[in-house]
């Protein structure tokens, strides 16, 4: 479907859509950026989101079916208190 849109920007558009952007990927580049930052202060924040990385490496990306079904579930949990 992707292939058969004549407009490149639509067809990175619908690519994001189909598969998201790593968390991982993007909290590496982040931190390695910050450490690597001539300021000695965001190597803290740097190496923190390095390792945050590393911790979310194995977690699957959201989906709009996983965001709805814990959605439900957050719900469900907040209605039993009332």
């Amino acid at each position: 479907m992707a292939a058969s849109l004549a407009d490149a920007e639509t067809r990175e558009r619908l690519r994001q859509v189909a598969r998201p952007n790593s968390i991982s990927r993007t909290l590496r580049k982040a931190g390695v950026a910050l450490i690597l930052a001539p300021d000695p202060i965001t190597a803290v924040p740097g190496v923190m989101m390095l390792g945050a990385s590393f911790a979310t490496r194995r977690r699957e990306p959201l989906t709009p079916t996983s965001v709805v079904e814990e959605t439900r579930k957050l719900l469900a949990e907040l209605g039993s208190f009332f």
